[in-house]
C-alpha cells in the first residue's frame, strides 16, 4: 500500500515537472531514470491526467473567436476583406466595427450606447446583410437573373394589355356590352402588371425602397379589381347560357362600384395598416401579419364560388349538348322507320348555348387563366410561409448563415447548401411569380384577333378622311391583314 502511494505521488510530481513537454515519452524517461517499472499504472494514470489536462476533441463546429496575432494588434482592412472575423463572437450589439467584412454593409442608424439598427435580425454590430437578402441566400445570380426574368415578362405584360385598353376604349364597336366586360378586365390586369414600371432593369428601386407603398398598392388593387371582373365575365356567360338572362345588359353603374369599389376599399385598409412592403420575391405586397387576412383570404372569397359557378355552367352546357344529340338521332331514326323526311329544325335551346360558347368562350378562357394564375400564386405563397417566417424570425437560420458567409475559404454557393433546406423553393417562387407576369399575354392572344385589327383599320381609314377631305375608294388591304 505504502509503495503505490509513493508512486502515486512520484507519478504526480513528475507530470507537474514535464507537463510543459505534454509527451509520455518524458515522463516514461523520467521513471526509467528513477528504476520504476510499472506500465500499467503509467498507462493508466497518464491518461487520467491528460484527461484532466487537455480538453476533449470534439468534431463539431464552435462559434468561439481563435485567439491570434490581430488580438495584440489592429485588425487590418485586408484580413476584414478576407473574411477572417466572427461577428457572433462580437460581446454586446453597443460594441460596433469599424469596417464590416463582405459582403455586409454599414447600419446606418447604429450608433454606440442607444441600441439602434435598422434589423433587428439581419444587423448585428454595425453590420448589415445587403439588400436585397435573397440575392445572397440563393446561388449567386439566381435571383437577379429569376426575377429581373420574370419583371421583364411583366412589363411586356402590361404594354400588350395597355394596347388592349387602348382599343377597347377607342374602337366604338367595342364600347358596349359584353365587351364593355372585357375593356375593365383589361385595366385591371394593366393595374396588375404595371407594377414592373417602378423597377424595370433594377429591382432594387422596388425591393430596397424605404417607401413601397406605390407600387405594393397599385398591385393590391390590380389583383382584386381583376378577379372581380373575371367573376362578372363567368357570371355573364351563366346567366345568359343557361338562363338566357342578360342581367348585367344595363347594371354597369352597381358592377362598377362593386368591381372597383371593393378593390378601393381593401387597398385603402392595407395603407392605413402600413401593411404594404417588400418581404420576397420581386415585388412589394401585403405584409406576412396580414397577407392571407386582407390579400388571400378576400381573393378566395371571390374566386372560389366564380370557378364553381363555371364548372357548373359547363356542366349544363355539356348535359344540353349530349341530350340534343341524343335526341336528334333518335328523331332520325324514327323517320327514316317511318319513311317519313321532315325537315328537321334545330333544337332552340341548343342553338342559344353554342352561340353563347361562340360569342364568349374567349372572355371565358381568359377568366379561368386569370384565375388559374390567382390560385397558383396562393397556393405557393401558403405553401412556403412557414419557410417565409423562418428566415425573418429564426435567430438560429441567421447565425448559421452569418457565420458561413464570414468563415474564410466559404462562398454563397457554398452557404446555400447549408441553408438551402428552411429556404422557400426558388423554382416555385419564380414559377409564380412568371405566370403571374404571363396575364396579359393571355389578354392579347385572345382578344387581338383579326377583327380587332380590321376595327383599326377601318378607323384609320375614317380618319384619314377626315384629315384629308380625299373621296378616294377605300382599299380592304390598306392597313394589313392577319
Amino acid at each position: 500500500m505504502f509503495k503505490k502511494k509513493s508512486l502515486l505521488l512520484i507519478f504526480t510530481a513528475l507530470f507537474t515537472t514535464t507537463v510543459a513537454s505534454h509527451t509520455k515519452t518524458s515522463l516514461q524517461s523520467s521513471l526509467k531514470q528513477l528504476n520504476i517499472n510499472q506500465p500499467d499504472c503509467l498507462d493508466a494514470y497518464s491518461r487520467y491526467l491528460c484527461s484532466k489536462t487537455y480538453p476533449a476533441c470534439q468534431n463539431t463546429i464552435t462559434y468561439k473567436t481563435n485567439v491570434t496575432a490581430d488580438c495584440l494588434s489592429n485588425l487590418s482592412q485586408d484580413k476584414i476583406n478576407r473574411k477572417r472575423l466572427n461577428i457572433l463572437a462580437v460581446p454586446s450589439s453597443t460594441e460596433l466595427l469599424k469596417d464590416c467584412p463582405s459582403p455586409f454593409v454599414k447600419d446606418t442608424l447604429a450608433s454606440i450606447g442607444d441600441g439602434q439598427t435598422t434589423d433587428k435580425t439581419f444587423c448585428l454590430a454595425g453590420c448589415c446583410a445587403p439588400c436585397p437578402l435573397q440575392n445572397f441566400i440563393y446561388k449567386k445570380g439566381w435571383a437577379e437573373k429569376g426575377f429581373n426574368a420574370s419583371n421583364a415578362l411583366r412589363f411586356v405584360s402590361a404594354i400588350l394589355s395597355f394596347f388592349l385598353v387602348v382599343s377597347y376604349l377607342v374602337l366604338p364597336d367595342k364600347r358596349r356590352h359584353p365587351s364593355l366586360l372585357i375593356l375593365n378586365l383589361s385595366i385591371g390586369i394593366f393595374l396588375f402588371s404595371m407594377t414592373s414600371f417602378f423597377a424595370i432593369g433594377n429591382l432594387k428601386r422596388v425591393q430596397c425602397s424605404s417607401n413601397g407603398i406605390s407600387p405594393g398598392a397599385i398591385l393590391v388593387f390590380g389583383s382584386f379589381a381583376t378577379a372581380f371582373w373575371c367573376s362578372a365575365l363567368i357570371l355573364n356567360l351563366h346567366l345568359h347560357t343557361v338562363w338566357n338572362y342578360g342581367f348585367f345588359t344595363n347594371r354597369y353603374v352597381l358592377l362598377n362600384t362593386i368591381c372597383w369599389g371593393i378593390p378601393t376599399a381593401i387597398t385603402c385598409i392595407a395603407i392605413g395598416l402600413h401593411a404594404i412592403k417588400f418581404e420576397i420575391a420581386s415585388l412589394c405586397l401585403v405584409s406576412m401579419e396580414y397577407i392571407f387576412k386582407l390579400f388571400f383570404y378576400p381573393l378566395a372569397a371571390i374566386i372560389i364560388p366564380s370557378f364553381l359557378v363555371h364548372i357548373a355552367t359547363f356542366f349544363y352546357i355539356a348535359h344540353i349538348a349530349i341530350r340534343e344529340g341524343l335526341q336528334s338521332d333518335m328523331t332520325q331514326s324514327l323517320s327514316a322507320a317511318a319513311g317519313n323526311h321532315p325537315d328537321r329544325q334545330p333544337a332552340v335551346n341548343h342553338r342559344h348555348i353554342m352561340a353563347a360558347v361562340q360569342i364568349q368562350w374567349r372572355a371565358l378562357m381568359l377568366a379561368v387563366a386569370a384565375i388559374v394564375t390567382v390560385l397558383f400564386y396562393w397556393l405557393a405563397y401558403m405553401t412556403q410561409m412557414s419557410r417565409i417566417t423562418q428566415i425573418l424570425d429564426n435567430a438560429s437560420f441567421t447565425a448559421t448563415w452569418v457565420h458561413c458567409m464570414i468563415t474564410p475559404e466559404m462562398d454563397q454557393d457554398t452557404c446555400y447548401e447549408l441553408v438551402k433546406s428552411s429556404l422557400p423553393s426558388f423554382p416555385l417562387m419564380l414559377s409564380a411569380d412568371i405566370l403571374a407576369g404571363l396575364i396579359g399575354f393571355w389578354l392579347f392572344i385572345l382578344f387581338a384577333k383579326r377583327s380587332l385589327w380590321r376595327e383599326w383599320n377601318d378607323l384609320i381609314y375614317d380618319i384619314r378622311l377626315t384629315l384629308t377631305g380625299s373621296n378616294f375608294k377605300k382599299n380592304r388591304e390598306q392597313f394589313f391583314t392577319l
